[in-house]
């Protein structure tokens, strides 16, 4: 085994998500108290954002003598940040930058007993790629790179517990922004010595190459929260937000996430037309529903579903009659203010033709729950991921979904290998093992089968060359490669 983890944090997204309320917990042990994703160093990714000394941390699958990686952090020197390696909660060594922008080797924590420290000091803010070959040992040999230059080597005491070993990755921040980052182990062919400053892009499907898998259902509109914000929704409002369907589907319920709870509180339904931006005529209602438990969706079907063309806006919401604490999508501090207003009475039902809205409200969670997508794709490549809202399963040995990928955004002269990450559930009782699949050309190469629990989790697959040439990846085999999942037993 060479590779051990990537991660370019580009899938637990959108910006200013907090990690908190993403899917980084599927793929990280403990994810940071105080973070976010912000702009990544290259156009269109994400970069994990850490402050006041939170921590991620990753347990890893083996007790490591020795790790080499890379990570790309743009640190604002208020306070040392930077990548920690642990044996079971004991802080072995630390890496990262000191107050003076100076890159420091650490036995234990950061700021702990110096090791070694880099002669020249980095700007605060600017982005650096850190290396690094780690042997922990009480005369441990190091080797440490900046942006692709060594800056020093040697030996040192590279260990704090009684174990000649890491287990656990951190990264801590005291506002530092973390990307594209990179572990290996000293063994095999491949992947097994530093690479230089890298970049860990990712891509995600575009299109069906060959399915088996059943489409769950699907979602459009804002089904997620970015950080748990909340906001005030008045008695006799009608609450719209604008959605643009990208593949065709139908509309049959809509939905949204109270933050309070109500026994009486009633719910209708309201889809409009688009109207040069602005709601227009009515599309569909629904029955009422009553009652709502915080945390808990309220789901309103639809008397006359909605068929969906890509490209064609609607405006989805509902009407209520009660005053309630509503879940939002955003925060104050970075809000998109997407809802509509209008006062309606409740009593009177949801018009025929949109009232003049207010515009520049609260953006409220509200979505729509669609039936019939055309492709299986179209459920599994939102950002952040639908979870039980978009979704496709299989419970038949043998099936196997895979998906073509956008192209990658440049030419690198030289890759890696190729990741593939599928984020999995079981939902049944009994043993069941999944295999992540990459194709390319004619060959297909499984992943070691895994077993899902019943929470979701990240399940990945590496191939360090092309199965189909042998050879080193290219971008031409990497634009063409189709990957997914493939139940195994």
């Amino acid at each position: 085994m060479a590779d051990i983890f990537w991660d370019g944090f580009d899938k637990y997204g959108p910006l200013y998500a907090a990690p908190t309320n993403s899917t980084m917990g599927s793929e990280w042990t403990a994810v940071p108290q105080n973070g976010m994703f912000v702009a990544g160093r290259f156009a269109g990714s994400l970069a994990l954002q850490i402050s006041y000394g939170s921590t991620a941390s990753r347990s890893l699958p083996a007790n490591y003598p020795r790790l080499i990686g890379g990570i790309a952090l743009q640190p604002n020197l208020s306070n040392p940040s930077g990548v920690l390696f642990a044996d079971a909660g004991t802080n072995q060594c630390s890496l990262g930058f000191n107050s003076q922008g100076k890159l420091v080797l650490w036995q234990g924590n950061l700021g702990g007993t110096q090791v070694a420290i880099s002669s020249s000091a980095v700007t605060a803010n600017s982005w650096h790629y850190v290396e690094w070959d780690l042997t922990f040992a009480s005369s441990g040999a190091y080797t440490v790179w900046l942006d692709g230059v060594q800056v020093f080597t040697g030996t040192g005491n590279l260990k704090s517990s009684g174990n000649a070993y890491a287990n656990t990755v951190l990264l801590n921040g005291n506002t530092c922004n973390f990307d594209d980052m990179y572990l290996f182990d000293s063994t095999g062919s491949a992947n097994n010595a530093v690479r230089g400053d890298s970049r860990v892009e990712t891509l995600f499907p575009t299109a069906d190459v060959s399915v088996a898998f059943t489409p769950g259902q699907g979602v459009i509109g804002a089904w997620y929260s970015l950080n748990g914000s909340t906001a005030y929704m008045s008695a006799n409002q009608l609450f719209l937000r604008k959605v643009t369907p990208t593949v065709a589907g139908t509309l049959a319920s809509v939905s949204a996430m109270p933050q309070s709870t109500s026994t009486s509180a009633n719910f209708k339904p309201a889809v409009y037309a688009d109207n040069n931006g602005a709601p227009g005529n009515l599309l569909s209602s629904g029955p009422q529903v009553t009652g709502t438990t915080a945390g808990t969706a309220v789901t309103m079907a639809l008397t006359t579903p909605q068929t969906l063309s890509p490209g064609t806006p609607l405006w989805i919401g509902y009407l209520t009659d009660t005053s309630l604490s509503m879940q939002r999508q955003d925060n104050s501090s970075y809000s998109t203010n997407a809802g509509t207003t209008a006062n309606v009475t409740y009593s009177s039902g949801v018009p025929a033709t949109a009232p003049a809205m207010s515009s520049g409200q609260s953006s409220l969670q509200v979505w729509g729950n669609v039936t019939g997508l055309s492709g299986n794709y179209s459920e599994i490549n939102e950002v952040p991921p639908g979870g039980d809202l978009s979704y496709v399963a299989s419970s038949t040995v043998g099936a196997e979904d895979l998906y073509g990928f956008g192209a990658l955004s440049s030419s690198p002269s030289n890759i890696g290998g190729v990741k593939v990450s599928a984020l999995l559930r079981k939902t049944d009782s009994g043993a069941r093992t999944v295999s992540v699949q990459i194709k390319s050309g004619t060959t297909e190469v499984s992943g070691t089968a895994q077993a899902p629990g019943t929470s979701y989790a990240y399940f990945a697959a590496y191939a360090d060359t092309d199965p189909n040439t042998g050879a080193a990846w290219t971008a031409t085999g990497v634009d063409s490669l189709s990957a997914g999942a493939k139940i195994a037993s």
